[in-house]
């Protein structure tokens, strides 16, 4: 299938929208678990910074510098920072579920945006055959 740059940051996007998802569920899941802490998905500001125009580099080889876009890892840790209960659990069920509904509207963008994407490509191929 032919990928664009777009599409490859899009895909990375969905799978960094995804995992925040399972991280949110997780932490809603524990929300009366002591001793629990959150987990948080750290991609947003990734994908921003890598967006921001900057000097390129020329390299003779793939193998010297990685592309940018292979570098757009989504991550997980651990929000240590806060302890809102005296039982060491720091998820504000509100906080989450507020998340999750952000991330569902994200998540729906993206899916929308790649959608838009596809169907570009579908009308260069059927015009390009006329």
């Amino acid at each position: 299938m032919l990928k664009t740059n777009t599409m490859n940051l899009l895909e990375k996007a969905l799978t960094g929208s995804s995992l925040r998802h399972s991280a949110i569920g997780n932490n809603i899941a524990n929300a009366n678990t002591p001793g629990y802490k959150k987990i948080e998905v750290s991609f947003q500001h990734v994908l921003e910074n890598t967006l921001e125009p900057r000097q390129t580099l020329k390299t003779t080889s793939k193998k010297h510098l990685p592309m940018a876009n292979e570098e757009l890892q989504p991550f997980i840790q651990e929000n240590r920072e806060t302890t809102l209960r005296n039982d060491g659990n720091n998820v504000d069920i509100d906080m989450e579920l507020s998340a999750l509904a952000e991330n569902n509207l994200y998540f729906n963008s993206l899916t929308h945006l790649l959608s838009s994407q596809l169907a570009l490509l579908r009308q260069s191929i059927s015009e390009g055959r006329r």
